[in-house]
């Protein structure tokens, strides 16, 4: 199983849309076996699959946190482990535990590697507990990223704190950064030009084109593949798919 975690410290870059969509084409277009985890306590990405909790009880990912196995939900054709603000006591907990706490992501996710060919998990714009036990556990990172100033100097300070991290999991490695929500205009086309030229991790070919279809698919809760399959956004993450596959696939 490879583990993908989706990240970046600043948010509205398109991570949750990024993690859902990945998922639901590995296994729909691809047909692989995944896993997608909710990591955010904001619990976005459970809301859009149908199992957010509204607190009834603890979620997956806390149970996680807690060295517990979690129930999981379906979606689609893949399963879920949820989120919501029970992870986020979970998390202040754990800081406060005087043992490891950065290992619990690895031992679960060690339980059930059999199971799947990959784990998505999607994360929150804050270095938290629950995000180092992800990077800790996670065989690659991904980081969305818009064109804007703000989230171009994230990019450097997100991947500062990945590289710190391979002291405790030496074979995370950053396997792009994807450009997401794009128009072209000659900001953008500036903006995406010194990104390549600059930045020393992957650039992605493909960019995610801005399309009024992602807010529409995130209202129905449908992937966008499926909501709207010939629009902009459908067709560049299929091809961001992959694209991600012919780089991964023959070295895994």
């Amino acid at each position: 199983m490879k583990t993908i975690a989706v990240i970046n410290l600043k948010g509205g870059v398109g991570k949750t849309t990024t993690a859902i969509n990945m998922a639901t084409l590995l296994t729909e277009r691809h047909g692989k076996n995944v896993l997608l985890i909710d990591n955010d306590p904001q619990g976005n990405t459970s809301r859009f699959c149908g199992c957010y909790q509204y607190m009834a009880e603890t979620c997956g990912a806390a149970k996680i946190l807690k060295g517990c196995d979690p129930q999981k939900a379906e979606y689609r054709t893949m399963d879920i482990i949820n989120a919501d603000m029970t992870l986020l006591e979970a998390d202040n907990a754990l800081r406060a535990d005087t043992g490891r706490q950065d290992d619990k992501m690895k031992q679960y996710l060690q339980k059930v590697e059999d199971q799947y060919d990959y784990c998505i998990i999607d994360n929150p714009p804050a270095l938290l507990m629950c995000t180092v036990n992800v990077l800790c556990a996670a065989d690659e990172v991904i980081i969305p990223v818009t064109l804007d100033n703000w989230s171009l100097d994230g990019v450097e300070v997100v991947t500062e704190q990945i590289e710190a991290l391979k002291v405790l999991n030496k074979n995370l490695k950053i396997a792009g950064i994807l450009i997401t929500n794009y128009k072209k205009t000659p900001e953008n086309e500036a903006a995406q030009k010194w990104l390549r030229e600059n930045c020393r991790y992957k650039i992605y070919d493909t960019v995610i084109r801005r399309s009024d279809k992602i807010v529409e698919a995130t209202y129905y809760k449908n992937p966008i593949d499926t909501h709207s399959p010939k629009s902009a956004a459908a067709v560049t993450y299929r091809r961001f798919i992959n694209e991600y596959l012919d780089d991964t696939e023959g070295m895994w």
